[in-house]
């Protein structure tokens, strides 16, 4: 993903406040972009699993969701042909070393730390936007790309 014009943003939050949070940031940026939010896993995952469905270029996921969590969802990902090459951002409050490490054992492109003021969104997510995912030399290197909020 090369440039964020045009891209689609998919979040998957059980929580509305995170949610509000992520889309106002998401709007103060001024970017070119489709978000949808999710409020679990399995609204997720029944989204992107109709095969009409637009993937999308960045999906932030939490891990702490009912019925289904992140974890669950990452699996489910990256075994299915479609969707496995979907860049996902572990999204989480969690700060657990269990939790960052079983994320990329499961595939997760980068983890992130929910961070819990407007400020400290938006330039979370302006890194994360102006990151090229897909280019190996990009300025992060995905694999260590952990931000502690």
């Amino acid at each position: 993903m090369k440039t964020i014009n045009n891209s689609l943003l998919v979040l998957a939050d059980d929580d509305p406040d995170d949610c509000e949070l992520f889309q106002e940031s998401i709007t103060a940026l001024n970017v070119n972009v489709k978000t949808i939010i999710f409020e679990g896993g399995v609204q997720l995952m029944d989204y992107l699993k109709d095969e009409n469905a637009e993937l999308p270029d960045i999906l932030f996921l939490d891990l702490n969701m009912p019925l289904k969590n992140g974890f669950e969802c990452l699996k489910e990902i990256r075994t299915n042909v479609r969707l496995k090459d979907i860049c996902v951002i572990i999204f989480s409050t969690s700060f657990n070393p269990a939790d960052v490490n079983k994320s990329y054992q499961l595939g997760a492109n980068a983890y992130i730390q929910k961070p819990f003021s407007h400020e400290e969104m938006k330039k979370i997510l302006k890194n994360t936007l102006d990151t090229d995912w897909n280019d190996p030399c990009s300025a992060l290197d995905s694999h260590n790309f952990v931000i502690q909020a």
